[in-house]
């Protein structure tokens, strides 16, 4: 029964971090972020509170659920460059343009 608790305290901690970066992110958007972008990160926040609570309906996280967490919280860890100095990335904002394509002529 203790491993079981070691992984979910370890699993809460990688859930932790990853609720904290997406609201940070989500904090950061203004109005002109798409909407699936800020709908990105609400995805994140509620699916890492459900792995992190998912003791209380005898769910036990293993490996699996740290794997995903871990993932996930490294993907966001990486993509902190993009974020830096509070504003987000250009390709959250607006959509790429087509013209820019190299199999699109016109």
């Amino acid at each position: 029964m203790n491993e079981l608790y070691l992984f979910a305290l370890v699993n809460a901690g990688l859930c932790a971090g990853i609720v904290f970066i997406s609201i940070c992110r989500l904090n950061t958007m203004q109005g002109t972020v798409l909407v699936r972008v800020q709908s990105e990160y609400a995805g994140y926040i509620g699916g890492a509170i459900a792995s992190a609570l998912q003791p209380w309906w005898n769910e036990w996280p293993q490996w699996g659920s740290l794997a995903i967490a871990g993932a996930l919280l490294l993907g966001l860890l990486f993509s902190g460059h993009a974020w830096r100095r509070d504003r987000p990335p250009a390709s959250a904002t607006a959509p790429a343009p087509l013209s820019d394509l190299p199999e699109i002529r016109q």
